[in-house]
Order: structure tokens, then C-alpha cells, then sequence
């Protein structure tokens, strides 16, 4: 096609119709941002979620301090109990969560007897820890059951309530905020080099 003007045979070419492309570097930096940004909100969730859950059910949580009760509940897990029932009417071989008498320190050790007599003024419990060699040297006061136990808590709800720790939040949400800024000022980056001036003030995209 031509165009007349002032007498002078002006010939247009083709209009380009091809568009830039993002290079393979950017695809591959989109998809994996893409990625570690689902995995880092996945986590997010993982951590809010399941403690919330946890607490919503009659189930709490106790960390184990000592090596008691090895090797079934090594020190630092974490288990689960539950609020009998009625606390006068439990069984050896039970596992309870008490409070100690006297210093009141909270001890989860297995029922080796219960003792019902007038001269005790109600019922009593002799405990022992799995590992230790001899029985608690003082009873415990069915009133000072805290809860019976259900056993460890599973690995994976164990991980979730560790992200609930000053330094689990911090990790988790901190590093998922840390990823989207990462991704805004990539784009910003990315935006600012891809935008070249041309000549006649116009904006040409980098190729």
C-alpha cells in the first residue's frame, strides 16, 4: 500500500505485529516465585489452622519436662488429655497429668494403685514413672487430676503447635511476608528495566 504526499511516493511497510517476550530467566524466576509463594501460604495455614482446631476440641496440651516417662513420651513431646469423667474412679495403668502436692509442679506419671479409705479422706492415686525405679513418694489427690492422657500428639499436629513458638511465628509468617515483598520488588525491578526510552520520548519494552 502507498500513501500520496506533497507529490512524493511515501511506501508503509508492515506493521510489526510481533510482541516482546519475557526471556527464560523471567519465565522460570515467575514459576518458581508462584510456587514458594503457595508453599509459604500453605504453611501459614498449616500453622493457624490445626493449633486452632486443637483448641477447639476438649483436648489439651502438655509438654513433657523430664525423662520420667521415657521412652514413651521423651522429653520436649508433647501430649494430649482429656478431663475424666469422674476422677475417683480411674484404674492402674492409666496415665494422669496431676498437680503435685505441696509445690504444685504438674507430673504425668501411670496409676500403680487407688486408694479409697476414711482415714486418707477420699480417694488417692500412687504413681510411678515409667522409668523410674520406685513410686512417687506422695499420692495424689483425685481433685488435683488435671486430666487423663491420650498419648503423644502426632508428629505432624506436634509440628504445627512448635510454629506457635516465638520463633515458629517468626519463621512462618515472617518468611511469607518476606516472600511477597521479594516478589513486589522483583516486579518493580523487572518493570523499570523493561521500559527503555526510545528517541521521540515513546516507551519501548526490552527484548
Amino acid at each position: 500500500m502507498s500513501t500520496v504526499t506533497h507529490g512524493h511516493d511515501v511506501v508503509a511497510g508492515p506493521a510489526d505485529t510481533t510482541q516482546a517476550r519475557p526471556s527464560g530467566a523471567r519465565k522460570a524466576w515467575g514459576v518458581g516465585y508462584r510456587v514458594l509463594l503457595a508453599l509459604a501460604a500453605v504453611l501459614a495455614v498449616f500453622a493457624t489452622l490445626v493449633p486452632w482446631m486443637i483448641q477447639r476440641s476438649d483436648t489439651r496440651l502438655v509438654t513433657i519436662t523430664s525423662g520420667s516417662m521415657v521412652p514413651l513420651f521423651p522429653v520436649g513431646g508433647t501430649i494430649t488429655i482429656h478431663e475424666p469423667t469422674d476422677r475417683t474412679n480411674l484404674r492402674p495403668g492409666q496415665i494422669i497429668t496431676f498437680r503435685a502436692m505441696g509445690n504444685g509442679t504438674v507430673i504425668s506419671h501411670r496409676i500403680v494403685a487407688r486408694l479409697d479409705t476414711a482415714a486418707l479422706g477420699g480417694v488417692f492415686y500412687q504413681t510411678k514413672g515409667d522409668a523410674n525405679r520406685t513410686a512417687d513418694p506422695d499420692l495424689a489427690p483425685a481433685g488435683n487430676i488435671i486430666g487423663v492422657v491420650d498419648g503423644p500428639l502426632p508428629s505432624w499436629q506436634s509440628l504445627a503447635v512448635s510454629m506457635q513458638t516465638p520463633k515458629g511465628r517468626l519463621l512462618v509468617y515472617g518468611g511469607l511476608f518476606l516472600v511477597i515483598a521479594l516478589g513486589e520488588i522483583a516486579d518493580l525491578v523487572g518493570l523499570g528495566r523493561r521500559r527503555l526510552k526510545t528517541p521521540d520520548g515513546g516507551v519501548e519494552e526490552e527484548v
